[in-house]
């Protein structure tokens, strides 16, 4: 549930070079509360811009995702063309081990441990822009010039959403917020990090209180009934 689970939406948006406008694009990462992750992406390209891609759009996007254990499902719908995945890890330590290795994205996490909760504050920055060039190369020859495709890229972008099991976000930057979800419009041409602070609950010690509470609502009605009964006895 930290900004590292935005590096594969990175991915993604880093290897569909030209969408222009020609497509449309939702990443979603859903935190489960037994701690398991799902991660899904559809985009809905159409055939013009698939066509500029020279057909190897594709062929681009299975074998980078295949290397992170992930496979790509492509469709017809209509003229356009729909590229969509969806992936589960049990652990987010699972997730580490199949796609960290992308080094697509610089994240920072600060944790500040309180005694009823910890503070983890996330700074997720995509280094989009360091893997044009990859990109480029890696579709081959384009039938359209080079600059374009990079003016292109800087209009690039996807929906990113965060789903968690409660909602215990704290300050972010988000475009949005609907319930437990947090949605950021990411653009290659962004240079803002991805800001988020979650609080997670120190259960243990917030049973501790609840208990200590109990304690002392229990002594405060038996100190009552007890006075009670004194004056009573009094009367």
């Amino acid at each position: 549930m930290k900004g590292k689970r935005v590096s594969l939406a990175a991915l993604i948006l880093s290897v569909l070079l030209l969408v222009t406008g020609c497509a449309s694009g939702t990443a979603h990462v859903t935190v489960k509360k037994n701690g398991s992750l799902e991660l899904a992406f559809s985009m809905l390209l159409s055939a013009r811009a698939e066509s500029l891609a020279g057909g190897k759009l594709g062929e681009v996007l299975t074998d980078r995702l295949a290397a992170a254990g992930i496979e790509l499902d492509k469709s017809q719908s209509g003229k356009s063309t729909e590229y969509k995945f969806f992936k589960t890890y049990q652990s987010f330590e699972e997730l580490q081990q199949n796609a960290g290795s992308l080094d697509i994205i610089e994240t920072e996490v600060a944790q500040a441990d309180k005694w009823l909760y910890t503070r983890y504050e996330v700074a997720a920055q995509p280094k989009l822009n360091a893997y044009t060039d990859q990109i480029i190369d890696g579709i081959g020859s384009l039938n359209v010039p080079e600059s374009l495709v990079r003016l292109m890229l800087q209009n690039l972008a996807v929906n990113f959403k965060l789903t968690l099991p409660y909602n215990v976000y704290g300050p972010n930057n988000a475009d949005s917020q609907e319930g437990n979800t947090l949605t950021w419009r990411i653009s290659m041409a962004d240079t803002e990090p991805v800001r988020l602070v979650v609080y997670v609950p120190q259960v243990q010690n917030i049973a501790i209180a609840a208990g200590g509470l109990v304690l002392i609502i229990g002594a405060a009605a038996v100190w009552f009934v007890r006075a009670r009964k004194g004056r009573q006895i009094k009367q």
